[in-house]
């Protein structure tokens, strides 16, 4: 009777450690919320840096933030309007931070890209020449198939 009991015991153990790696092996093919969604490459990160701090600096030098809140995401363009965008970039304007020539300049990666806790692409750097420094940190959430600005700190000094 024994052998019965330790055999039935032993075809358990058996069948789940069988189910266990099923499980396991299953889990490990069906993709992660975490990596369901593909980080830009560098050369399109950099595209998205360079023309979102350009978009940001012609909204500054001309006082008309229409166009940065309509390259937006739709979460930015319910949070924001164009007046509020005046508003918090207001230091900007009043101190002629301006800093289209630098844009084409090589800039340095503060972080390694990534998707932050909520989701958002996270792109964070500096420009930096003789006459001004530009500290940035972008988050983009992805809209249909593109990258689009939910989040923008930019803090510029002249030199």
């Amino acid at each position: 009777m024994r052998s019965i009991f330790a055999s039935l015991s032993c075809r358990k153990f058996l069948g789940a450690i069988a189910v266990l790696v099923s499980l396991t092996f299953l889990s490990a093919m069906l993709p992660s919320s975490a990596y369901a969604i593909d980080l830009p490459t560098d050369d399109e990160q950099d595209v998205l840096v360079r023309t979102t701090l350009m978009t940001f600096n012609d909204a500054n030098m001309t006082g008309n933030y229409s166009v940065l809140l309509a390259k937006g995401s739709k979460q930015f363009q319910e949070q924001m309007t164009a007046e509020k965008l005046a508003a918090a970039f207001e230091s900007f304007r009043s101190k002629k931070l301006f800093f289209e020539g630098i844009v084409t300049d090589d800039y340095e990666s503060q972080q390694k890209a990534k998707l932050d806790s909520e989701g958002a692409l996270v792109l964070a750097g500096e420009f930096k020449n003789d006459d001004v420094r530009v500290k940035y940190k972008l988050r983009f959430a992805q809209s249909d198939n593109a990258w689009k600005v939910i989040g923008i700190d930019v803090d510029a000094k002249k030199l």
